[in-house]
């Protein structure tokens, strides 16, 4: 199972967090159009799971009057962040808290135009995501706009010599290799491997209608989506 506290593994993560997800760039691409647009200067970005400040770092570019409050649980993602993040000190502000703990997370009172949370969600158990949903639609301000980036779930063993073709096309293309499994078989033990908790794309478009939101699915390729929500 990965251990995001553990350093060594936060900073292999963070040396090469593409290789094995080449559509990272075009779906974070994406979303950063859309901030670009949706951000009101003088609010807040509410990131669910800064980790290691990538998609910061990529924000302050982006939107050099951008505010972030991020919200993440190892300390060893964080440090990385914090060298990643030197320069920006005054435009974020971390709040070390695990999401299965939502009932005692404080954040900053900020006006939350955005939210995003990229390759994180997928890691907690299903009751924690709903929880995470509702918390989210709660802290935004009327209006305001969920970004979700994350891996779905893949359930038909069926379908998946499809995703395996994707997957090997990416490789082609960006000289990259997939570690989801040769065979379906291979992908759900992996999965389980790494304790992740991925749920179907449908799942995510239910529990978020759900919660309150108006949503869509905008970017999907093979097992990675970006959904949009808005409150």
């Amino acid at each position: 199972m990965d251990d995001w506290k553990d350093p060594a593994t936060a900073r292999s993560w963070s040396t090469d967090p593409l290789s094995h997800n080449p559509t990272r760039v075009e779906q974070l691409d994406i979303l950063l159009s859309i901030l670009e647009v949706e951000y009101r200067q003088h609010t807040t970005i509410l990131d669910i799971g800064i980790g290691s400040g990538i998609v910061e770092e990529a924000i302050f570019k982006r939107i050099p009057y951008a505010y972030v409050v991020g919200v993440d649980s190892s300390r060893a993602m964080l440090e990385i962040a914090y060298e990643r993040l030197r320069g920006y000190e005054g435009q974020y502000e971390v709040v070390v808290h695990d999401l299965i703990e939502l009932e005692t997370l404080e954040l900053p009172d900020e006006d939350y135009s955005v939210v995003i949370s990229v390759q994180t969600i997928h890691n907690v158990k299903d009751e924690h995501k709903r929880a995470v949903f509702k918390l989210i639609y709660n802290v935004l301000q009327p209006g305001g706009l969920f970004l979700l980036l994350d891996r779905i779930a893949i359930e038909k063993p069926e379908l998946f010599s499809l995703y395996r073709n994707l997957w090997d096309r990416l490789g082609r293309i960006h000289s990259s290799r997939s570690h989801e499994g040769e065979t379906f078989e291979a992908y759900v033990q992996n999965i389980a491997t790494r304790g992740d908790l991925p749920i179907t794309l449908e799942q995510h478009l239910d529990w978020l209608r759900e919660t309150g939101f108006e949503v869509a699915c905008l970017h999907l390729h093979g097992n990675r989506a970006l959904f949009a929500a808005r409150k």
